[in-house]
C-alpha cells in the first residue's frame, strides 16, 4: 500500500512537472511570436512613427519584461516620447538604414543579446555557478597603420595568437553562455583579412567594433552594410586639427570619407572619442556634435585618457574639474540631438559603477590579441588565457571565476558615488590591493607602471581626491537647494 503511495506520488510529481514544462514552452512560443510580431512592426518603419506605434511598442515590452528587469528603460522611452525628446528621431533614422542593418539590430542586438539572452545567462549561471557579463570585448589583432598619442593598446606585441578557429570557438562558447554581443576592438580590426568571415559565420551575434576608420572605403562599407550585424566606430578625436595631432596629418579627411561610405551604405554607425587635454575645448563646443549628426552618426562613446599603453602620460588626461564639467555638456548635448552619448566613466550612475571582471547585468571582460582574459580594456592585468584553457579541454567561462575576478567583482562597487567608478583612476587603491592579493600577471611590458611608478602613482592618487570633493561639494550644494526648494512650497 505504501509502495503504491510512493509510486502515486512520483508520478503525481511528474505530471507536475511535465505540466510546468509544457507551459514553459508555450510562453516561449508566444514570447517568440510576440517578438517576431515588434520585430516586423520594426523593420516595416518607414519614416516618421506615429503616437499609436509607440504606444503599441512599449505596451509590449512591458508585458514581455514580467519582472520588471527594463522598467525603467522603458519609462524612459515613453517619457522621451511624450516630450518629443531628440532620441525619438532614433527610429525614423534607423528606418531609413539598409535592410540587412536593420534586422540585424532588431534581431540579433534586441531580440537575442537582450530578450532572449537575459534568460539563457540566467540559466547558464545556475546551471554552472558563474557571473551573467552581457557582453565582452575581443581583440583579434593589434596590428595597426596608426601610431597614436597615447594610444592605450600601444604597448601590447603586434604578434596575434587567436587564430580564426579559437575565435570562432570563443564566440560559440559565448553563445553558450547567453552572449550574443561583443564589441571589437584592437589594434585596428579590419587589418584581419578574415574578420568578416567570422562575422558572417556568426550571423546571430551583434559586433560593435571600434576602428580608425582608414580602412572603410566604399567597397567595404557595402560589404558591412549586406552583413548587417556589424556596427562600427569609428574613432574621432574632435575636428580636424585635433583628430590630425593624436592620429597623424591627413586622419580626419580619411575618417570623413569613412563616414560618408557608410552612411551612403545604409550603414548603422557611431563614433568615439578621448577626452584629453588637447580637445577639451573642442568637445564642448555644439560644432564638434552638429558635425557628427551631419555625418549620420547615431551614438558615440566618451573614453577618459587613462595614462596607460604608448607613452603613458598623465598630463594628457583632463582635469577633475574639465571631467566634471564636460559631462555636464554631455548631458546638454543629448537633451538636443538625436546622438546617444555614452561617457564610460561619468555615467557609471546608469550600471551601477565598475562594469570590470564580468560583472552580472552590464558588466563585460577583455580578450587581447595574446589571448589574455582581462578585467577591463584598461587593466592590463590577467589570470588566464584562453589558449591555455582551450589546450587543457576548457571553456571560456572557466576564466570567469579566477581568484583575480571574484576578487574584483566582490569589491564592486568601488566607490559609493558611482560617477567615480573606475578602480584604475578614480580609485586607483582599489586595483592596487586587488593585484597585491590575487598576483595576475601584466599582459604587456609596463603594464605594471599603472600601479608602481611612483609619478603615475601619486597623480592618481591626488586626481581621485580632488574628483572624490568636487562631486561631494556638488551634491551637498543639490541637496541644500532641494532642501530650500521643499521649504519654499
Amino acid at each position: 500500500m505504501l509502495q503504491r503511495r510512493e509510486v502515486r506520488g512520483m508520478s503525481d510529481n511528474h505530471s507536475i512537472e511535465g505540466l510546468k514544462e509544457k507551459r514553459n514552452v508555450i510562453r516561449d512560443r508566444v514570447e517568440d511570436a510576440v517578438l517576431s510580431q515588434v520585430s516586423n512592426i520594426l523593420f516595416r518603419m518607414q519614416g516618421k512613427v506615429s503616437k499609436k506605434a509607440w504606444e503599441k511598442l512599449l505596451n509590449i515590452a512591458e508585458d514581455l519584461d514580467k519582472d520588471g528587469s527594463f522598467a525603467s528603460a522603458i519609462n524612459a522611452v515613453r517619457r522621451a516620447f511624450e516630450t518629443n525628446h531628440p532620441y525619438i528621431q532614433f527610429l525614423e533614422i534607423v528606418a531609413k538604414k539598409s535592410p540587412a542593418c536593420r534586422k540585424k539590430l532588431i534581431s540579433n542586438f534586441f531580440l537575442n543579446a537582450v530578450f532572449r539572452g537575459r534568460q539563457k545567462r540566467e540559466e547558464f549561471s545556475r546551471n554552472h555557478n558563474t557571473p551573467q557579463p552581457f557582453f565582452f570585448v575581443i581583440s583579434p589583432s593589434m596590428k595597426c597603420n596608426l601610431r597614436c598619442l597615447g594610444c592605450y593598446a600601444g604597448n601590447y606585441q603586434r604578434k596575434d595568437r587567436l587564430s580564426y578557429e579559437v575565435i570562432d570557438r570563443i564566440f560559440e562558447d559565448a553563445k553558450t553562455m547567453g552572449i550574443y554581443f561583443v564589441t571589437v576592438s584592437g589594434g585596428e580590426p579590419f587589418f584581419r583579412e578574415d574578420i568578416l568571415d567570422l562575422f558572417a559565420s556568426h550571423n546571430d551575434m551583434y559586433f560593435q567594433v571600434f576602428t580608425n576608420g582608414t580602412l572603410i572605403d566604399s567597397t567595404l562599407a557595402k560589404k558591412i552594410s549586406k552583413l548587417g550585424n556589424i556596427a562600427p566606430v569609428i574613432s574621432c578625436e574632435g575636428l580636424e586639427e585635433e583628430t590630425d595631432y593624436r592620429r597623424g596629418r591627413g586622419t580626419f579627411q580619411r575618417i570623413c570619407q569613412a563616414m560618408d561610405n557608410l552612411r551612403e551604405a545604409g550603414v548603422i554607425f557611431g563614433f568615439s572619442t578621448v577626452p584629453a587635454s588637447y580637445n577639451y575645448s573642442t568637445l564642448l563646443k555644439e560644432e564638434y556634435y552638429q558635425f557628427l549628426v551631419n555625418k549620420g552618426a547615431l551614438f558615440g562613446w566618451f573614453f577618459q585618457y587613462i595614462p596607460i599603453g604608448f607613452k603613458p602620460n598623465p598630463a594628457l588626461m583632463l582635469t577633475p574639474e574639465q571631467r566634471v564639467t564636460l559631462h555636464d555638456r554631455v548631458k546638454e548635448i543629448r537633451s538636443r540631438y538625436p546622438l546617444f552619448i555614452a561617457d564610460f566613466w561619468n555615467d557609471g550612475p546608469y550600471v551601477n559603477g565598475c562594469l570590470a571582471g564580468a560583472r552580472t547585468d552590464s558588466g563585460y571582460f577583455h580578450i587581447n590579441s595574446n589571448g589574455d582574459i582581462e578585467p577591463c580594456v584598461f587593466a592590463h592585468f590577467a589570470a588566464d588565457n584562453i589558449l591555455d584553457i582551450y589546450d587543457r579541454g576548457g571553456h571560456l567561462w572557466d576564466a570567469l571565476n579566477s581568484d583575480f575576478f571574484k576578487e574584483i567583482r566582490a569589491g564592486q562597487p568601488w566607490n559609493k558615488n558611482h560617477q567615480m567608478p573606475c578602480m584604475v583612476i578614480d580609485n586607483p587603491h582599489c586595483l592596487r590591493n586587488v593585484v597585491k592579493k590575487t598576483h595576475p600577471y601584466p599582459t604587456h611590458e609596463g603594464a605594471e607602471s599603472i600601479i608602481q611608478d611612483p609619478v603615475l602613482v601619486n597623480h592618481l592618487n591626488d586626481y581621485s581626491k580632488k574628483l572624490g570633493t568636487i562631486l561631494n561639494e556638488r551634491d551637498e550644494l543639490i541637496q541644500h537647494e532641494e532642501i530650500r526648494a521643499a521649504a519654499a512650497k
